[in-house]
């Protein structure tokens, strides 16, 4: 029976070529943190009548949608979560065993009324999906602390699939070590979305790695990460992505450093998001992103820009060169010059809230 084989399936926005800018005081939230266009849960049932009806049509005397490739049937199951896709055996037997080769794997604890139940469903999905089939893409977001037996089988999962994996999302409180050993092996990632608590808690941030290397690596969203400085008072993480295009970093912290260095010659869109009270990542943000076309800021409006070897520029005073004195840019910080996007959110702080 089918049944004894399946798992449980109960802002503020300066466009350089409009010449002006537009600000406000306030919180401009970050982009969506998962990384697959997935079909939304409310769609979902939806989604499944619809492909019933397709495949039942009392109109038609064939099945036209279960005559389609494989290929092009488990794309369309690609872009749903993994409870949903797993679904979709019921509706014939063309399609009792394709969620086992579906690409993808998107796993969320929201969809599951206990973390006991979500472990026992992504358990028996691990163990039954075909192992042959290539895994392109895992997303995992677990709310609540993720149980180390289930963490350790999906990273080994993930790992035994590492040189076809594409991209990866990983968002848990867990075991960060052992998350950040299985990320260094996957060097086929071209997308890579992170966000680490500790067992503990929310308020411990995770090291960031100095010796990751993905040398595919094109996208990158950080959450909660602390990067470590050196002897030079300086801390550079992303050096070794040489093909970094996007870069989105989220409440995130400098330690033992008073410059952050974010080098790139390949990087067209940055993001930094920083909503707590330290007003700062940190006393100055070092620039050298010569494909730089994007730029989002929310922070505290007294951050410091520069680039190497020139004087700082303060976020607040960088909105008004660009608005007003754009030809200025080029000396004080040539990196920004071509921007063509720059959106920036302030965030003030109560002086009650002051150390």
């Amino acid at each position: 029976m089918i049944e004894n084989s399946l798992p449980d399936i109960n802002n503020n926005t300066f466009h350089r070529n409009t010449s002006h800018i537009n600000y406000r005081d306030g919180i401009n939230m970050p982009p969506t943190r998962h990384m697959l266009n997935k079909v939304e849960t409310r769609d979902m049932s939806d989604f499944i009548k619809n492909l019933n009806k397709a495949i039942h049509s009392e109109n038609e005397h064939e099945d036209r949608l279960s005559d389609l490739p494989d290929c092009v049937l488990l794309h369309i199951l690609s872009f749903c979560n993994t409870k949903h896709a797993v679904q979709t055996c019921i509706l014939s037997t063309r399609w009792k065993y394709l969620w086992k080769r579906i690409p993808t794997l998107i796993l969320h604890s929201s969809e599951f009324p206990t973390i006991k139940s979500f472990a026992a469903f992504v358990s028996k999905i691990l163990t039954l999906r075909d192992s042959s089939a290539s895994l392109n893409a895992l997303d995992l977001d677990c709310d609540g602390n993720i149980q180390p037996r289930l963490l350790k089988k999906i990273l080994k999962y993930v790992s035994s699939h590492n040189s076809q994996l594409h991209e990866l999302g990983v968002y848990v409180r867990g075991d960060s070590d052992l998350i950040l050993q299985c990320v260094s092996s996957c060097h086929a990632l071209t997308s890579l979305q992170l966000s680490v608590y500790s067992k503990g808690g929310y308020h411990e941030k995770t090291l960031f790695p100095k010796s990751l290397i993905l040398p595919a690596l094109t996208s990158l969203y950080l959450m909660n990460f602390a990067f470590c400085g050196d002897e030079s008072s300086c801390v550079e993480p992303f050096l070794a992505f040489k093909m970094l295009n996007s870069l989105v970093i989220q409440n995130c912290e400098v330690r033992n450093a008073r410059v952050f260095v974010i080098s790139s010659e390949t990087l067209v869109n940055l993001s930094i998001y920083n909503r707590s009270l330290k007003f700062t990542i940190t006393d100055k943000i070092e620039l050298s992103t010569p494909s730089l076309r994007t730029f989002t800021y929310n922070g505290s409006p007294s951050q410091k820009i520069c680039e190497k070897g020139r004087s700082s520029i303060t976020i607040s005073t960088l909105k008004v060169v660009l608005s007003s004195l754009p030809d200025v840019l080029e000396k004080r910080c040539p990196t920004l010059c071509k921007l063509k996007s720059l959106e920036v959110n302030e965030i003030h702080v109560n002086r009650s809230h002051r150390n």
